[in-house]
C-alpha cells in the first residue's frame, strides 16, 4: 500500500480547464487495454472473459520482485494475473502502488515534476505565436519522455521561452500522471479485482510509527486516527465501486479483497524494553474492524435495488494461515516464516517493505480463486 507524497488532484474537467488557461497542454493517453470480451461470467461463449485489476500496492504487485515498471510496481505475478490465467481471461492491470480510493475516479500525479528544454526553428512569420508552436512540437517530439504504461501520460506546462529570429528556446515542466483507474473498465469487463483503503487510513504512517520507530504515543494516535477514518473510507469505496459497476454496464462481478494480518502475534508492547502500549493488539483489532466495515459496505451495495454483483473476499487471512505468516514485530526476530518483506531487507526498495513476497501473493490468489470459481 506504499504511498509517496501526494499532491491534491483536481477533477479531470477542472484539470483540462486549468491547463488551457495556463498554456498547459495535456498529452492524450490511450486507455489501458487488453483483448476485449463479450461474454458474461459463466455464459457460454467462445470469447475470453476480461479481468481488470484496480486498487493499491496489495493489488499492483509490490513485494513480488518482478515488475513491469517501478512507478506503480505492477507485476505479472500478482494475484489478479494468476486468477485471470485460471479463468483463461485477458487482463488489464490499473492498480498502482500508493493507491487511494480517489485514484479510482480521478487522475493521480506520479512522483515529482521535472523540466526539459529544447530549441526549435520556428519562423515567426508563419507562426506568430511561437510559444504555442514550440509547445506543440515539444509534445509531438515527446520531449518529456515516453510513458512506461498505456494509462500513463505527461502533463506539459510551459515554463519559459525566448526567441531570436526563427530560433525559439523553451522550457517545459513535465508531470507524469496516471489516468483514473476506472478508465480501464468497459462494457467488455467481466471481473474487477481490487484491494483499497489501507492508504486512506494511514498505512505507511502506521508502519513507520508502530513497527519501525516503535513510538507508543504516535503509534496509538495513528491507530486511533485510522479507526476514525475507516467508516468514511468505506463510504467512499462504495461510491467508487458503484461507479465501476456502472462503467461496466452492470456486467462486471466486483471482488474487493481483505488484507492479510501484518504481524504474527496478537499482542506486542512498545517500546520493547519497557512496554507502555500494546500496539499488536490495537493493530490486529484495527484490521478486524476494517474487514467488518468493508464486508458491511459490500452487503449494503448488494442490498441496493438491482445490485447483486459485489463480493467481499474475507478468506485472505485464512489463506495466509491467520497470523502465521505476518512479520514478527520484535526488534531482533527470525522473519524466515514471514510472507511479507521485512523493513530494511537488503536489495529491496522501500516501496516493497511490508508487502507480500511471492508465497503471500500466491496465498491471496488462492483465496480469490476460491471465491470466483467456487
Amino acid at each position: 500500500m506504499h504511498r509517496s507524497t501526494r499532491r491534491p488532484l483536481p477533477a479531470r474537467v477542472a484539470a483540462a480547464a486549468t491547463a488551457l488557461a495556463a498554456g498547459t497542454c495535456l498529452t492524450a493517453a490511450p486507455a489501458a487495454t487488453s483483448a476485449p470480451s463479450s461474454a458474461r461470467p459463466g455464459a457460454t461463449s467462445s470469447a475470453r472473459p476480461h479481468v481488470v485489476q484496480l486498487g493499491d500496492s496489495y493489488s499492483a504487485g509490490n513485494g513480488t520482485g518482478t515488475y513491469e515498471e517501478r512507478t506503480c510496481y505492477r507485476s505479472p505475478d500478482n494475484y489478479g494475473s494468476q486468477v485471470a490465467a485460471t479463468l483463461g481471461a485477458s487482463y488489464t492491470d490499473a492498480a498502482c502502488s500508493g493507491g487511494v480510493v480517489a485514484d479510482i475516479l480521478e487522475p493521480r500525479d506520479l512522483g515529482d515534476p521535472s523540466t526539459q528544454a529544447a530549441t526549435y526553428t520556428i519562423d515567426p512569420a508563419t507562426y506568430p505565436d511561437q510559444q504555442a508552436e514550440w509547445l506543440r512540437r515539444a509534445q509531438v517530439a515527446r520531449l518529456c519522455g515516453v510513458p512506461a504504461q498505456p494509462d500513463f501520460a505527461y502533463r506539459y506546462t510551459f515554463v519559459a521561452g525566448a526567441g531570436v529570429g526563427s530560433l525559439y528556446t523553451g522550457t517545459v515542466q513535465c508531470q507524469l500522471y496516471a489516468r483514473p483507474q476506472i478508465d480501464a473498465v468497459t462494457t467488455d469487463t467481466d471481473y474487477v479485482f481490487l484491494t483499497v483503503g489501507g492508504n486512506d487510513i494511514g498505512f505507511s504512517t502506521i508502519v513507520t510509527d508502530c513497527l519501525v520507530a516503535r513510538e507508543p504515543s504516535r503509534c496509538k494516535a495513528d491507530l486511533d486516527a485510522a479507526r476514525a477514518k475507516a467508516p468514511t473510507m468505506v463510504e467512499r469505496t462504495k461510491d467508487a465501486l458503484r461507479a465501476v459497476e456502472a462503467r461496466s454496464g452492470g456486467r462486471a462481478e466486483v471482488y474487493l479483497l481483505s488484507y492479510p494480518f501484518l504481524i504474527n502475534r496478537e499482542s506486542y508492547g512498545i517500546p520493547e524494553v519497557a512496554p507502555t502500549y500494546d500496539a499488536g493488539a490495537a493493530l490486529n483489532d484495527l484490521q478486524r474492524v476494517g474487514d467488518t466495515l468493508q464486508a458491511q459496505g459490500i452487503a449494503e451495495l448488494n442490498a441496493e435495488p438491482g445490485a447483486d454483483r459485489y463480493h467481499f473476499v474475507d478468506k485472505v487471512k485464512q489463506a495466509w494461515g491467520g497470523r502465521a505468516h505476518g512479520l514478527d514485530p520484535r526488534i531482533v526476530a527470525d522473519q524466515s516464516n514471514a510472507w511479507l518483506v521485512p523493513v530494511g531487507t537488503p536489495g529491496r526498495d522501500v516501496a516493497e517493505f511490508v508487502h507480500p513476497t511471492q508465497p503471500g501473493w500466491d496465498a491471496t490468489s488462492s483465496a480469490l480463486r476460491a471465491a470466483v470459481t467456487g
